[in-house]
């Protein structure tokens, strides 16, 4: 598949803080994660794709899709039936700038470690504008059309997101 704006890119990164996020899908869903990072292909400049990703230092659109997985993997995947493309581009867009969910990953890693019986610890941080990837992606979908269940969008892995859209 050639990456054009829009295109959604699931990441297998080598890295340590990849392996441990695959790790704890692996745990919630008893099975082995494949992804463990999700970004959307914003634009292409003379060949070369660009991705908006949440990344430590927040949500960025200044990595080219060569330097988002570097030394694991990535697979493109079209966005779903019916969704608008220009929608998606407009949301992630404009949430560029935002913070990293550093809360939101801790309270997924709470969530993955306690019984289901157990509430869920949704971020308080969520409310001073702050995204992890698969967050930003998985609003994006929804500004652009696309409906999925989540019992919390803000708390989605990309093994979850994987499963949705594929």
């Amino acid at each position: 598949m050639t990456p054009t704006p829009g295109t959604l890119v699931f990441c297998h990164g080598k890295d340590f803080i990849g392996k441990v996020i695959r790790f704890g899908e692996a745990l919630r869903w008893k099975r082995g994660a494949r992804f463990n990072h999700v970004a959307i292909i914003d634009r292409v400049v003379d060949g070369v794709p660009y991705v908006i990703q949440a990344e430590a230092r927040g949500v960025t659109d200044i990595r080219r899709l060569d330097e988002i997985a570097p030394g694991g993997t990535y697979e493109l995947v079209a966005l779903p039936a019916g969704v608008d493309v220009e929608q998606v581009l407009f949301f992630a867009r404009q949430q560029v700038g935002s913070k990293y969910g550093f809360g939101t990953i801790l309270a997924i890693a709470i969530d993955i470690l306690t019984p289901s019986w157990f509430p869920s610890m949704r971020p308080a941080n969520k409310r001073s504008n702050s995204w992890i990837c698969s967050a930003v992606v998985a609003e994006s979908l929804r500004f652009g059309g696309w409906f999925c269940h989540w019992s919390d969008i803000y708390l989605v892995t990309p093994a979850e997101l994987f499963i949705a859209v594929c």
